[in-house]
């Protein structure tokens, strides 16, 4: 399905940090010196130094009560909000320093993405999320003019529906959304509900969530799984296992110790939390790195052997110098941990418990649409499984997964409700509402627990007209019930029980449940019960007073004999926190920059008032809306320096984005139809030795010189000849007038409509085809002269590349050259030597990329990666003195390739 995308989300500025959009959340101290991100990882000089998974942390004690610890060694303080602040530190630097060389202002307030209130099977303390809060507030202070937080699913609902515009969520009719955010700590799960326009509902900007839960299970979880079966398939007979499980304990409650501390264990224990350190590093790699090998995420698929890993695990984890011993971890066993002991165990219970929460509220209206999100969502599995264990709960709903990294959606998200605040003032769509119901089950004197319903007392609860028979049953506060403006306000309701309270109450402030038993759902764990006063006077009722802060802490208060007359008497409860989001002054911003923190990488977007005005301006172009959905379509090398020609706002920077684009749509056009031209029988032509470098005039030159003589039966030539045959004045022109911009003369290129033609006309040329690499080709087992291994798309503008095709075939092709492949006939065309990829593998400070040709120098030939500022010299006495041979003599005449036919490609729908 085409997404029909506003400009917004192709127009969205996310930072580049370390030279990528996503960065680990690590950090590692090089004495006093933190080093934050990828930067952490490659200076770490040793595995148990690295600092990982302190996200949660945050929220389990109060960091006022914290204390933080000065060391004699000069090792950093490991304090959580102390982890916290270094790592805020140390990537404000970097984002920062982007901004500056964007020419783009510091921003002035930040929106972090936060996991809802936690519970589930490991239950957090009941005040986890102000806790956590106040860490984040402690980390950040006197950076920004506002701190401001948003729970994660809330954040991908946005990006799907005002971001992404994706049609199943973005249509004018009522949706009600599952959404699922799967990260590396937290698992969060929603129900949001629309108008009947689509829009989000609740009284103005306010949406409805209706039911939500987070547990605590995410990728780490994931690998912890995984690391201990593995430690336990290797160790010893002399090794306790009852001992490896209490040392497996003790390393989780001090994973991010610092050398201090570890100074001061045993032997033994150092060996074990080195030797576990070490494991789960080198389990995270081989998940991502298997899971990125599966091309059919079926759950019947036969996944036993596929992308086998070795890893290597202590026979005896508590002597550092173990005999070790080797295992293989493959598709088949994360599969079977992933359905067995995560879905089964945790996932499904969560995502069940949610729906039902929420149905009371959506009187009898199915969930519409589930939206997956999250790092951890990239393992495909997860909606296989929602469809076979939950289809009665999802009966007419449309599973929707995107095809692009999971892990960036959150910080688009952000940057899409950043852009709305500005034109609402600063109300959030999601900003101090509810997001499961407030309920509440008294026990007078240890009676019968009583049900009751409660009546408003309070005015600012007046509002909906009805009765106090209208009322649900044991509700104070619907789902999605708005507290913007009532902070710190009394909010008092009346209730009649069978019995006064004359020597105590029990009390059960619950979400979305009727059941003190149920743990996971009820707030007030650590107090139940409050003692009636001295001499209270008892009525026909008592009253319930709140007063919630900002926060979300609820502090309870209980009247007994008050009415217009009297005070009466009061007993106070112990503060809980409620489930809802902050509630910051909504105060309109001129620059907001997003943050997704997450457990295990980390996003940032930005957004200022410029570029809103900007987008919004564009978002009338027809022409510009093009463009916008061509990003994610189109092969990597064109579309990724589109994407960066429409996130650029300043004028003269635009004009040298529009031009690199066109440049790179020219360069695929180009050395497509040279590769498809040398699959003649007879190739007897010179059309490359005419590029001395790679810019429009020549590539240009080469496309009508090659379109020229180009046979019909040529597919990707033919596909191409529209630009030739029905725009060649417009085009020429507007090459004359690049060369003009160039060359320091006056010139005037209308650059949407340039890349929109040549877009369009690239994006039907490969309408059945794909530009991708070959991955882990090797000899089918038992099949004489036959291969199999994956073919990976190269589409849309960054990486992860998530498309994986199985390939089956005669012909063992290398990891480096560049293909572009027809699935639906097999057949596929060799783009080297003008595609390498991977030509920077052996620098391990830069991500893989692609290269493309670009010039000729005396001592070798040039290649420049599509991302920017990456460039590669082949050189004829270099390592790839072969592929310099060939580009050599492909640049006195064009050598003859074969068109590979007969290839075998599945796994794709």
């Amino acid at each position: 399905m085409s997404l029909k995308k506003l400009p917004f989300v192709s127009s969205v500025q996310l930072a580049r940090i370390d030279e990528s959009h996503v960065i680990p959340t690590a950090l590692f101290y090089e004495g006093k010196k933190p080093h934050v991100g990828r930067d952490a990882r490659e200076r770490c000089t040793s595995p148990e130094l690295l600092i990982e998974d302190f996200k949660i942390e945050l929220g389990n004690n109060d960091p006022d009560r914290l204390v933080s610890r000065s060391s004699l060694t000069n090792v950093p303080r490991r304090t959580p909000v102390g982890l916290a602040k270094d790592f805020f530190d140390e990537t404000l630097k970097k984002i920062n320093g982007w901004l500056a060389s964007q020419g783009l202002p510091v921003p002035t307030r930040i929106l972090i993405a936060e996991p809802l209130s936690l519970g589930g099977s490991e239950l957090a303390d009941e005040s986890w999320l102000s806790h956590y809060r106040k860490s984040i507030k402690k980390a950040l202070y006197g950076k920004f003019e506002e701190i401001d937080f948003m729970p994660e699913p809330f954040a991908v609902f946005q990006y799907y529906r005002y971001g992404l515009r994706h049609p199943a969520v973005a249509e004018q009719r009522k949706h009600v959304a599952l959404v699922l955010d799967f990260g590396g700590g937290t698992f969060d799960v929603s129900v949001v509900e629309t108008t009947k326009a689509g829009d989000i509902s609740g009284g103005g900007v306010n949406s409805r969530p209706l039911g939500a839960t987070s547990i605590q299970v995410g990728g780490f979880f994931i690998n912890r799984i995984l690391a201990e079966d593995l430690l336990f398939s290797v160790i010893g007979p002399r090794v306790e296992k009852s001992k490896v499980r209490k040392a497996l304990t003790f390393f989780y409650e001090h994973k991010n110790a610092d050398e201090e501390e570890m100074g001061e264990w045993s032997e033994e224990k150092r060996a074990f939390f080195k030797h576990m350190k070490v494991l789960l590093q080198e389990v995270e790699r081989a998940k991502i790195a298997i899971c990125n090998s599966i091309a059919n995420w079926s759950l019947s698929a036969d996944l036993s052997g596929i992308a086998p890993y070795p890893i290597s695990i202590p026979v005896d984890p508590f002597d550092e110098r173990s005999a070790r011993g080797n295992k293989r971890l493959d598709a088949a066993k994360i599969q079977k941990v992933y359905t067995d002991r995560v879905w089964s165990e945790k996932l499904r219970d969560a995502v069940s418990r949610t729906i039902d929460r929420s149905k009371d509220d959506l009187a009898g209206q199915d969930i519409s649409v589930v939206l997956l999100s999250g790092g951890s969502s990239n393992i495909r599995w997860l909606r296989s499984l929602l469809e076979r264990d939950l289809k009665s709960q999802l009966v007419n709903a449309q599973i929707l997964e995107l095809n692009e990294n999971f892990a960036e959606i959150v910080a688009k998200g952000l940057a899409t409700e950043c852009a709305r605040r500005y034109y609402t003032g600063g109300q959030g769509d999601f900003r101090a509402v509810t997001y499961n119901r407030l309920c509440l089950l008294l026990r007078p004197d240890e009676g019968e627990l009583e049900r009751k319903r409660f009546r408003p007392v309070s005015e600012n609860l007046k509002d909906d007209g009805r009765e106090p028979k209208e009322y649900d049953e044991a509700v104070l506060l619907p789902a999605a019930s708005s507290l913007r403006g009532l902070m710190g306000q009394p909010l008092r309701w009346k209730v009649r029980l069978s019995k006064p309270p004359k020597h105590n109450l029990n009390y059960y402030f619950m979400r979305s449940s009727f059941d003190p038993d149920d743990l996971e759902s009820r707030h007030n764990i650590v107090e139940t019960k409050v003692q009636t006063p001295r001499g209270a006077v008892f009525q026909q009722g008592i009253e319930i007073e709140l007063i919630v802060r900002e926060d979300g802490t609820a502090e309870p208060r209980f009247f007994y004999g008050k009415d217009n007359l009297r005070d009466g008497s009061s007993a106070v409860g112990n503060p809980f926190f409620m489930d809802m989001t902050f509630a910051a002054e909504e105060v309109q911003g001129e620059t907001y920059l997003g943050f997704d923190f997450g457990t295990s990488t980390s996003a940032c977007s930005f957004v200022s008032s410029a570029d809103i005005q900007w987008i919004e301006e564009r978002s009338k172009s027809a022409n510009w809306l093009e463009l916008a959905e061509l990003v994610s379509e189109l092969p990597y090398p064109a579309a990724a320096p589109l994407a960066r020609y429409m996130s650029e706002k300043d004028a003269l920077r635009r004009l040298d984005r529009g031009r690199e684009a066109v440049e790179a749509m020219l360069t695929l056009s180009a050395y497509l139809v040279l590769a498809e031209h040398c699959t003649l029988a007879k190739v007897n032509s010179s059309h490359f030795k005419g590029m001395g470098h790679r810019s429009a005039g020549p590539l240009w030159a080469i496309l009508k010189n090659c379109l020229k003589t180009a046979r019909t039966d040529l597919p990707y030539c033919s596909a191409l000849l529209p630009l030739t045959q029905k725009h060649l004045p417009t085009i020429n022109q507007w090459i004359d007038q690049i060369a003009n911009s160039k060359h320091g003369r006056s010139s005037n290129v209308d650059y949407v409509s340039f890349l929109g033609l040549l877009g369009n006309v690239i994006a039907k040329a490969f309408s059945d085809s794909c530009l991708g690499v070959f991955e882990g080709v090797t000899p089918k087992r038992f099949s004489q002269g036959s291969f199999k291994g994956l073919f990976r798309e190269l589409r849309g503008p960054s990486q992860t590349f998530i498309h994986v095709h199985e390939y089956e075939g005669l012909v063992p092709f290398s990891d480096e050259d560049v293909y572009v492949a027809n699935p639906k006939n097999g057949t596929a065309i060799n783009l080297a030597p003008w595609y390498l990829w991977g030509l920077n593998a052996s620098d391990h400070h830069s991500e893989i990329d692609l290269f493309e040709y670009d010039t000729s120098k005396p001592n070798g030939f040039i290649f420049k990666s599509v991302q920017p500022g990456g460039e590669f010299m082949i050189s004829p006495d270099g390592q790839l003195e072969g592929t310099a041979a060939f580009i050599s003599a492909m640049r006195e005449r064009e050598q003859h390739r074969d068109l590979l036919r007969g290839l075998a490609f599945s796994g794709l729908e």
